[in-house]
């Protein structure tokens, strides 16, 4: 998904029903008449707007000479001009759509397997478990659990891939090897892992259209997605550091109120970059 662009859809000037099929159909024209009188008035739809298409150019520039000559001072003021054109570290968070509900889920459900067993959660998840699978095979069987999602939106898109990329990173460089024996600590890095994550594919799949174009062979294009996703996801850490330990085991509510928070530093720490 990293070198995907958004589907923009059908222009809203092209109606989904084309007028040449209006007032089609059999019947006399008294008959219509009387349809026409016997039906409830509709209100008339809004108009979706297409999006904008110069939105982000002043990101995608940055982006894009950073793609051409690697200068990472290019690279960051493009995340910073994207954050800022999407109006705000607020309107940021909200373009991540279900993220920072599938960020608690995911801590929700590694806190409560570090405080009553993988078990008691399989039970309640009416889940059963298979002898012998790892870690990251059973976190890929919740997938939907914790993602809940279920279009193939952007946004749900990046909510899907982050998440599965996290449970990699999980258990190749977190060492959460068995579930039962996570702590609180490896809970903390696998949040700050899925914000970075998906906060990356995010911007990928805004404002990095050129990225197979500029790095042709793939060790070029792996290296340019390293260093970018080093980057954010570093920001990410920064944040969830002063996390406090015990808001891990907030109510659902409260919980997705602070993830939401935590993306809006993350947005704001990248939007600085270039006032610096």
């Amino acid at each position: 998904m990293g070198t995907s662009t958004t589907n923009l859809g059908p222009n809203s000037n092209n109606p989904l029903v084309p007028t040449w099929l209006e007032g089609q159909g059999g019947g006399s024209g008294d008959d219509k008449n009387n349809d026409q009188n016997s039906k409830p008035e509709q209100q008339k739809q809004p108009q979706i707007k297409p999006q904008q298409g110069r939105r982000f150019q002043s990101a995608r520039s940055g982006i894009n000479d950073y793609l051409r000559t690697g200068n990472t001072g290019s690279m960051k003021k493009g995340i910073s001009r994207y954050v800022k054109s999407s109006g705000g570290k607020s309107s940021a968070v909200k373009r991540m759509g279900a993220s920072p509900k599938a960020a608690s889920n995911f801590v929700s459900f590694l806190s409560d397997v570090a405080q009553n067993g993988i078990q008691a959660v399989a039970k309640n998840l009416n889940l059963a478990l298979q002898g012998n699978e790892s870690a990251d095979q059973l976190l890929l069987r919740v997938a939907d659990q914790i993602c809940e999602v279920s279009t193939s939106s952007i946004p749900d898109a990046v909510v899907r891939v982050s998440y599965a990329e996290t449970v990699v990173e999980m258990t190749t460089t977190l060492g959460v090897t068995d579930l039962n024996a996570i702590t609180s600590e490896q809970i903390k890095a696998s949040l700050s892992c899925f914000i970075g994550k998906s906060v990356t594919n995010r911007i990928i799949n805004d404002i990095c259209n050129n990225l197979v174009a500029q790095k042709a062979s793939p060790e070029n294009l792996q290296a340019a997605l390293s260093e970018l996703s080093g980057y954010i996801e570093g920001r990410a850490d920064d944040v969830i550091a002063s996390f406090p330990t015990e808001n891990l085991s907030l109510t659902d509510e409260e919980l997705v109120g602070g993830i939401e928070n935590l993306y809006s530093e993350v947005f704001e720490i990248l939007a600085s970059v270039e006032d610096e």
